[in-house]
């Protein structure tokens, strides 16, 4: 059974995560499709420059594959979840 990448986007196509979900195993609640085409997946704690990690988007399947449900969210859109068990609510940047 052959596994399809879904986004539209290359697979190795860079995007923003944070530190929180890469060493503490934080689930992503917050993800943004941004004007100029950049993904973030990002925890819902705060974060400075200094917690920003740079991964690709087949990373972030590999991390959390529920994320391909929102592999539809447009430029200048973003969406939240309250957890990971919430649903998605998607909003214009």
């Amino acid at each position: 059974m052959k596994n399809e990448f879904s986004f539209a986007d290359s697979p190795d196509t860079a995007c923003i995560t944070c530190c929180h979900v890469l060493n503490e195993n934080s689930p992503i609640l917050y993800v943004s499709h941004d004007e100029d085409g950049c993904w973030q997946f990002l925890c819902s704690g705060q974060h400075s420059e200094a917690d920003a990690r740079v991964v690709s988007l087949a990373d972030i399947l590999k991390i959390d594959n529920s994320m391909a449900v929102l592999t539809e969210l447009d430029f200048g859109e973003y969406a939240e979840a309250e957890s990971e068990t919430s649903d998605w609510i998607v909003r214009r940047i």
